[in-house]
Protein backbone atom coordinates (compact mmCIF):
# COMPACT_ATOMS: atom_id res chain seq x y z
CA UNK A 1 0.00 0.00 0.00
CA UNK A 2 1.06 3.56 -0.63
CA UNK A 3 -0.06 4.94 2.76
CA UNK A 4 2.72 5.62 5.38
CA UNK A 5 2.15 3.77 8.67
CA UNK A 6 5.12 5.28 10.52
CA UNK A 7 3.18 8.09 12.10
CA UNK A 8 1.42 5.96 14.66
CA UNK A 9 -1.30 3.41 14.87
CA UNK A 10 -3.58 3.26 11.92
CA UNK A 11 -7.17 2.02 11.44
CA UNK A 12 -9.40 1.36 8.54
CA UNK A 13 -12.14 3.95 8.02
CA UNK A 14 -14.83 2.95 5.53
CA UNK A 15 -15.96 6.55 5.19
CA UNK A 16 -12.48 7.91 4.33
CA UNK A 17 -11.56 9.00 0.83
CA UNK A 18 -15.04 10.11 -0.10
CA UNK A 19 -16.67 6.88 1.02
CA UNK A 20 -14.21 4.63 -0.80
CA UNK A 21 -12.54 3.68 2.54
CA UNK A 22 -8.89 3.90 3.62
CA UNK A 23 -6.32 3.75 6.43
CA UNK A 24 -6.33 6.70 8.73
CA UNK A 25 -4.36 7.58 11.83
CA UNK A 26 -6.01 6.35 14.97
CA UNK A 27 -5.18 9.68 16.57
CA UNK A 28 -7.56 11.48 14.27
CA UNK A 29 -10.57 10.49 16.42
CA UNK A 30 -8.63 9.52 19.60
CA UNK A 31 -9.53 5.84 19.37
CA UNK A 32 -7.42 3.07 18.02
CA UNK A 33 -8.19 -0.43 17.11
CA UNK A 34 -8.95 -2.78 19.97
CA UNK A 35 -6.12 -4.63 21.60
CA UNK A 36 -5.07 -7.72 19.80
CA UNK A 37 -7.18 -6.79 16.87
CA UNK A 38 -5.68 -5.87 13.64
CA UNK A 39 -6.97 -3.38 11.30
CA UNK A 40 -10.48 -3.77 9.89
CA UNK A 41 -10.42 -6.17 6.98
CA UNK A 42 -10.69 -4.76 3.53
CA UNK A 43 -14.23 -4.56 2.27
CA UNK A 44 -15.48 -7.39 0.08
CA UNK A 45 -15.92 -6.02 -3.40
CA UNK A 46 -19.13 -8.04 -3.70
CA UNK A 47 -20.64 -6.34 -0.61
CA UNK A 48 -20.28 -2.92 -2.17
CA UNK A 49 -23.40 -3.59 -4.22
CA UNK A 50 -26.67 -2.17 -2.83
CA UNK A 51 -29.02 -4.87 -1.51
CA UNK A 52 -32.68 -4.55 -2.70
CA UNK A 53 -35.15 -4.86 0.20
CA UNK A 54 -37.49 -7.89 0.08
CA UNK A 55 -40.69 -5.87 -0.16
CA UNK A 56 -39.48 -4.26 -3.39
CA UNK A 57 -38.74 -7.68 -4.81
CA UNK A 58 -42.35 -8.75 -4.17
CA UNK A 59 -43.66 -5.61 -5.83
CA UNK A 60 -41.52 -6.22 -8.90
CA UNK A 61 -42.62 -9.85 -9.18
CA UNK A 62 -46.29 -8.92 -8.80
CA UNK A 63 -45.98 -6.21 -11.44
CA UNK A 64 -44.40 -8.68 -13.83
CA UNK A 65 -47.25 -11.13 -13.37
CA UNK A 66 -49.81 -8.37 -14.00
CA UNK A 67 -48.07 -7.36 -17.22
CA UNK A 68 -47.97 -10.99 -18.35
CA UNK A 69 -51.74 -11.32 -17.73
CA UNK A 70 -52.47 -8.21 -19.79
CA UNK A 71 -50.34 -9.54 -22.64
CA UNK A 72 -52.21 -12.86 -22.54
CA UNK A 73 -55.62 -11.16 -22.68
CA UNK A 74 -54.60 -8.94 -25.59
CA UNK A 75 -53.16 -11.91 -27.47
CA UNK A 76 -56.35 -13.91 -26.95
CA UNK A 77 -58.48 -11.01 -28.19
CA UNK A 78 -56.39 -10.67 -31.34
CA UNK A 79 -56.64 -14.39 -32.08
CA UNK A 80 -60.42 -14.62 -31.50
CA UNK A 81 -62.41 -14.26 -34.75
CA UNK A 82 -64.88 -11.34 -34.91
CA UNK A 83 -68.57 -12.22 -34.53
CA UNK A 84 -70.45 -13.02 -37.71
CA UNK A 85 -72.16 -9.75 -38.56
CA UNK A 86 -74.36 -11.47 -41.13
CA UNK A 87 -76.13 -13.51 -38.45
CA UNK A 88 -78.79 -11.50 -36.69
CA UNK A 89 -80.74 -13.48 -34.09
CA UNK A 90 -84.45 -13.10 -34.32
CA UNK A 91 -86.23 -11.57 -31.33
CA UNK A 92 -87.24 -14.17 -28.79
CA UNK A 93 -90.81 -15.37 -29.14
CA UNK A 94 -91.48 -13.43 -32.43
CA UNK A 95 -92.35 -16.54 -34.43
CA UNK A 96 -94.54 -17.78 -31.61
CA UNK A 97 -96.43 -14.47 -31.52
CA UNK A 98 -96.95 -14.57 -35.32
CA UNK A 99 -98.09 -18.25 -35.14
CA UNK A 100 -100.70 -17.37 -32.45
CA UNK A 101 -102.07 -14.33 -34.36
CA UNK A 102 -103.56 -16.39 -37.30
CA UNK A 103 -105.79 -19.47 -37.64
CA UNK A 104 -104.04 -22.78 -38.18
CA UNK A 105 -103.84 -23.50 -41.91
CA UNK A 106 -105.85 -26.38 -43.31
CA UNK A 107 -104.60 -28.96 -45.84
CA UNK A 108 -104.74 -26.43 -48.69
CA UNK A 109 -102.94 -23.71 -46.72
CA UNK A 110 -106.09 -21.65 -46.10
CA UNK A 111 -107.42 -21.04 -42.58
CA UNK A 112 -109.54 -23.89 -41.22
CA UNK A 113 -113.31 -23.18 -41.17
CA UNK A 114 -114.72 -23.16 -37.64
CA UNK A 115 -117.51 -25.45 -36.46
CA UNK A 116 -119.89 -22.52 -36.11
CA UNK A 117 -119.29 -21.47 -39.73
CA UNK A 118 -119.93 -25.03 -40.90
CA UNK A 119 -123.20 -25.22 -38.97
CA UNK A 120 -124.27 -21.87 -40.41
CA UNK A 121 -123.62 -23.14 -43.94
CA UNK A 122 -125.86 -26.17 -43.35
CA UNK A 123 -128.56 -23.91 -41.94
CA UNK A 124 -128.46 -21.84 -45.13
CA UNK A 125 -129.39 -24.92 -47.16
CA UNK A 126 -132.22 -25.69 -44.73
CA UNK A 127 -133.70 -22.24 -45.33
CA UNK A 128 -133.72 -22.85 -49.09
CA UNK A 129 -135.39 -26.23 -48.58
CA UNK A 130 -138.10 -24.62 -46.47
CA UNK A 131 -139.17 -22.28 -49.28
CA UNK A 132 -139.15 -25.17 -51.79
CA UNK A 133 -141.42 -27.25 -49.54
CA UNK A 134 -144.09 -24.52 -49.49
CA UNK A 135 -144.03 -24.44 -53.28
CA UNK A 136 -144.48 -28.25 -53.42
CA UNK A 137 -147.41 -28.22 -50.96
CA UNK A 138 -149.18 -25.50 -52.97
CA UNK A 139 -148.69 -27.43 -56.22
CA UNK A 140 -150.08 -30.71 -54.81
CA UNK A 141 -153.11 -28.87 -53.41
CA UNK A 142 -153.68 -27.28 -56.83
CA UNK A 143 -153.83 -30.72 -58.48
CA UNK A 144 -156.17 -32.02 -55.77
CA UNK A 145 -158.48 -29.04 -56.32
CA UNK A 146 -158.48 -29.51 -60.09
CA UNK A 147 -159.78 -25.98 -60.68
CA UNK A 148 -158.82 -26.22 -64.34
CA UNK A 149 -156.57 -28.08 -66.70
CA UNK A 150 -154.34 -24.98 -66.85
CA UNK A 151 -154.03 -24.86 -63.06
CA UNK A 152 -153.19 -28.58 -62.93
CA UNK A 153 -150.57 -28.22 -65.69
CA UNK A 154 -148.95 -25.23 -63.93
CA UNK A 155 -148.79 -27.26 -60.72
CA UNK A 156 -146.99 -30.07 -62.56
CA UNK A 157 -144.39 -27.63 -63.92
CA UNK A 158 -143.84 -26.18 -60.47
CA UNK A 159 -143.22 -29.69 -59.09
CA UNK A 160 -140.62 -30.41 -61.77
CA UNK A 161 -138.82 -27.18 -60.87
CA UNK A 162 -138.90 -28.12 -57.18
CA UNK A 163 -137.31 -31.50 -57.97
CA UNK A 164 -134.42 -29.75 -59.74
CA UNK A 165 -133.84 -27.49 -56.75
CA UNK A 166 -133.86 -30.53 -54.43
CA UNK A 167 -131.08 -32.01 -56.56
CA UNK A 168 -129.12 -28.78 -56.14
CA UNK A 169 -129.54 -28.96 -52.37
CA UNK A 170 -128.19 -32.51 -52.34
CA UNK A 171 -125.14 -31.45 -54.37
CA UNK A 172 -124.56 -28.38 -52.19
CA UNK A 173 -124.78 -30.43 -49.01
CA UNK A 174 -122.29 -32.99 -50.33
CA UNK A 175 -119.79 -30.19 -51.01
CA UNK A 176 -119.92 -28.78 -47.46
CA UNK A 177 -117.12 -29.43 -44.96
CA UNK A 178 -118.68 -30.55 -41.68
CA UNK A 179 -115.57 -32.16 -40.17
CA UNK A 180 -115.55 -29.72 -37.22
CA UNK A 181 -119.09 -30.73 -36.18
CA UNK A 182 -119.14 -33.70 -33.83
CA UNK A 183 -122.07 -35.46 -35.51
CA UNK A 184 -121.98 -33.42 -38.70
CA UNK A 185 -121.23 -36.30 -41.07
CA UNK A 186 -124.11 -38.48 -39.78
CA UNK A 187 -126.53 -35.57 -39.73
CA UNK A 188 -125.83 -34.42 -43.27
CA UNK A 189 -125.97 -38.00 -44.56
CA UNK A 190 -129.54 -38.32 -43.25
CA UNK A 191 -130.51 -34.95 -44.67
CA UNK A 192 -129.06 -35.81 -48.06
CA UNK A 193 -131.10 -39.02 -48.19
CA UNK A 194 -134.23 -37.13 -47.16
CA UNK A 195 -133.82 -34.55 -49.92
CA UNK A 196 -133.22 -37.27 -52.50
CA UNK A 197 -136.51 -38.92 -51.53
CA UNK A 198 -138.22 -35.53 -51.66
CA UNK A 199 -136.96 -34.98 -55.20
CA UNK A 200 -138.38 -38.39 -56.16
CA UNK A 201 -141.72 -37.40 -54.63
CA UNK A 202 -141.78 -34.09 -56.54
CA UNK A 203 -141.29 -35.84 -59.85
CA UNK A 204 -143.91 -38.47 -59.02
CA UNK A 205 -146.49 -35.78 -58.16
CA UNK A 206 -145.58 -33.94 -61.37
CA UNK A 207 -146.46 -37.13 -63.27
CA UNK A 208 -149.72 -37.27 -61.30
CA UNK A 209 -150.53 -33.79 -62.63
CA UNK A 210 -150.28 -35.22 -66.14
CA UNK A 211 -152.59 -38.08 -65.11
CA UNK A 212 -155.11 -35.59 -63.71
CA UNK A 213 -155.71 -33.71 -66.96
CA UNK A 214 -159.47 -33.57 -67.77
CA UNK A 215 -160.39 -34.12 -64.16
CA UNK A 216 -163.25 -32.42 -62.40
CA UNK A 217 -163.16 -30.86 -58.92
CA UNK A 218 -163.38 -33.49 -56.22
CA UNK A 219 -162.82 -36.44 -58.62
CA UNK A 220 -159.03 -36.50 -59.23
CA UNK A 221 -157.82 -40.09 -59.79
CA UNK A 222 -155.24 -41.60 -57.39
CA UNK A 223 -152.93 -43.08 -59.97
CA UNK A 224 -149.66 -45.04 -59.52
CA UNK A 225 -147.76 -41.76 -59.84
CA UNK A 226 -149.70 -40.40 -56.92
CA UNK A 227 -149.00 -43.52 -54.79
CA UNK A 228 -145.30 -43.34 -55.68
CA UNK A 229 -145.20 -39.72 -54.61
CA UNK A 230 -146.78 -40.54 -51.25
CA UNK A 231 -144.35 -43.41 -50.65
CA UNK A 232 -141.30 -41.26 -51.49
CA UNK A 233 -142.60 -38.52 -49.20
CA UNK A 234 -142.82 -40.99 -46.30
CA UNK A 235 -139.23 -42.15 -46.90
CA UNK A 236 -138.10 -38.52 -47.01
CA UNK A 237 -139.82 -37.82 -43.68
CA UNK A 238 -138.11 -40.77 -41.96
CA UNK A 239 -134.64 -39.67 -43.17
CA UNK A 240 -135.28 -36.07 -42.14
CA UNK A 241 -136.31 -37.17 -38.64
CA UNK A 242 -132.94 -38.90 -38.28
CA UNK A 243 -131.24 -35.70 -39.38
CA UNK A 244 -133.17 -33.53 -36.94
CA UNK A 245 -132.25 -35.76 -33.97
CA UNK A 246 -128.57 -35.05 -34.69
CA UNK A 247 -129.08 -31.46 -35.77
CA UNK A 248 -130.94 -30.29 -32.66
CA UNK A 249 -127.92 -30.15 -30.29
CA UNK A 250 -125.85 -28.47 -33.02
CA UNK A 251 -128.53 -25.82 -33.60
CA UNK A 252 -128.86 -25.20 -29.85
CA UNK A 253 -125.12 -24.79 -29.43
CA UNK A 254 -124.76 -22.18 -32.17
CA UNK A 255 -128.14 -20.46 -31.77
CA UNK A 256 -129.69 -21.77 -35.00
CA UNK A 257 -133.35 -22.76 -35.64
CA UNK A 258 -134.10 -26.38 -34.73
CA UNK A 259 -136.92 -26.91 -37.27
CA UNK A 260 -139.13 -29.97 -37.81
CA UNK A 261 -139.84 -32.35 -40.69
CA UNK A 262 -142.67 -30.18 -41.99
CA UNK A 263 -140.17 -27.41 -42.67
CA UNK A 264 -137.78 -29.66 -44.58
Amino acid sequence: MSENHSNGPMRWDEHARGGAGGWVSASEDGAGPPDGAGPDPAPDPGRSRRTVPGKYVLVMVGGGLAIAAVVLVVTQAVRSPPPDASHTPSPSGSSRALTGSTADPGPSGSPTVTAEAQATAVNGLLERSESDRRQVVDAVNAIEACASDEAVAAAGESLDEAAVRRDELVAGLAALDVSALGSGAGATAGLRTGWQHSADADRAFADWADDAQGCSPGSVPRTASYRKGVRSSELATGAKEEFLSLWKPIAERYGLPERDTAEL
